[in-house]
């Protein structure tokens, strides 16, 4: 089998986009991987095993006039060097797992006929896989909510694929974990709150050791903030080895991107989230809902939230493991253990499929 699979912007696009190529080559198969050529995808992918190639392309929606026509521009040249990606590498099958950087690949599929899929990784659908569900094949969804926006009869539910790595990492200390992601490009209110809030839990949690990925922007100053706790704080731009970082946590603090929720969900941690407020659709709000419905995690509106709040609810969760283990359970079978498995068939499927 040959796939070409594209998508991109962060990381949350990537991650599952890896997840799928892990199963299709430990079955023999070939691919592609095509994305816009971003630091953090970059910084991703070229640790890889596979091709990659990246489009000169933006995002259109949300800008002003003049940057959306630069933007449509860019999408016109890049849907014709994606023409010339697909005709070197012959793919038998293109999958687009969202973001504007699926947009060029998957117009120049259907103008070289190659069959197509789309993966919606958020419980409310993006606009780029809205659009591009008209010219798919087959509708892959993480969420049974999901199904509401697309075509019944060219949708499944399959989970959202989760590299095998994330369940893999050692734990190397005996405290209480907290782990602090805001994705893979950091989020500033994040690190804010918990720069302030820490000094005052580890007082009321003296075992409370914290692992705190802060993104690029942030990392400097939140490292010099956290000086006086270095022996009991780990502080990086970007954990390259999230197994790593799951395995030294009883509890995550986190935005609600759906890898994110994914990988809580797979490994039962549970978690706070606090989801992105502007995100489109307030995706990552709906995203935390459906562990937070099963009684794995708590939501936390960011617009609602003071440090004295924070500080209470980690501080009561850090102390209590009885809750934790509850939590932990809640989020059995949330979603299905072998996404990236249901996936593959479904383009063996497709392919077969004349």
């Amino acid at each position: 089998m040959k796939v070409v699979i594209t998508g991109g912007g962060t990381g949350g696009h990537l991650f599952p986009a890896l997840a799928v190529a892990e199963e299709i080559t430990a079955l023999g198969g070939k691919v592609l991987l095509v994305g816009s050529g971003r630091k953090i995808e970059k910084l991703v992918a070229e640790r890889t095993p596979y091709q990659v190639k990246y489009l000169p392309v933006e995002g259109v929606l949300g800008r002003a006039f003049s940057a959306k026509v630069r933007a449509l521009g860019k999408m016109f040249v890049a849907t014709g060097k994606a023409l010339k990606i697909l005709k070197e590498f012959s793919p038998q099958v293109v999958l687009g797992v969202g973001g504007y950087a699926s947009v060029p690949v998957m117009l120049a599929a259907r103008l070289a006929s190659i069959k197509r899929a789309i993966h919606e990784q958020n419980a409310v659908p993006g606009r780029a896989n809205l659009f591009l569900a008209k010219l798919a094949h087959r509708i892959l969804v993480t969420f049974p909510e999901s199904k509401a926006h697309f075509p019944e009869e060219r949708t499944v539910v399959t989970g959202m694929p989760v590299r095998k790595e994330i369940t893999c990492g050692l734990r190397e200390h005996d405290g209480i974990g907290l782990l602090v992601t805001g994705g893979s490009q950091g989020a500033h209110r994040l690190n804010e709150l918990i720069v302030k809030v820490f000094p005052l839990l580890f007082e009321r949690v003296p075992t409370v050791r914290l692992f705190h990925q802060t993104g690029e922007r942030d990392f400097s100053w939140v490292k010099e903030a956290f000086r006086e706790f270095s022996d009991k704080v780990v502080v990086k731009p970007f954990f390259h080895d999230m197994g790593w970082a799951y395995a030294q946590a009883d509890l995550v603090l986190a935005r609600a991107g759906a890898s994110t929720v994914a990988e809580v969900a797979t490994l039962q941690k549970p978690a706070i989230f606090i989801p992105y407020p502007y995100a489109i659709g307030d995706h990552q709000f709906h995203n935390a809902k459906v562990l937070a419905r099963r009684g794995g995690a708590l939501v936390m509106r960011e617009e609602e939230l003071s440090e004295e709040k924070l500080l209470d609810t980690l501080s009561a969760l850090l102390a209590d493991e009885g809750r934790r283990q509850k939590m932990a359970q809640s989020l059995s079978g949330v979603l299905p253990q072998n996404a990236a498995e249901i996936i593959v068939k479904e383009l063996e499927e497709l392919i077969a499929y004349a």
